[in-house]
């Protein structure tokens, strides 16, 4: 706050003290009001980020699975193989 009444004092020309006060009180309040932008933006940004993280999760889930599925379908292959071999069926 005080960084910004000093660059309101900085900033406007000698002028009266009401009108000071009236573009003091203009900047505080669009300061106010860019800080509880920010502060909205970042709850945004917080929650994407949460969106992301459990995408990811759930992303690594999936791949787990798959890996474990396709490990199977290889194994089973592997003992079709066998099995059709020692039958004959196979060179």
């Amino acid at each position: 706050m005080v960084k910004s009444q000093s660059l309101v004092h900085k900033l406007l020309p000698k002028c009266s003290s009401r009108s000071v006060s009236s573009t003091e009180r203009e900047l505080q309040e669009q300061l106010e009001a860019e800080r509880q932008a920010k502060a909205a933006l970042q709850e945004q940004v917080d929650a994407l980020k949460k969106k992301s993280e459990i995408a990811n999760e759930n992303l690594a889930k999936t791949q787990k699975q798959l890996d474990e599925t396709t490990k199977t379908v290889e194994e089973n292959n592997m003992l079709l193989r066998r099995l059709l071999t020692l039958n004959g069926n196979l060179p």
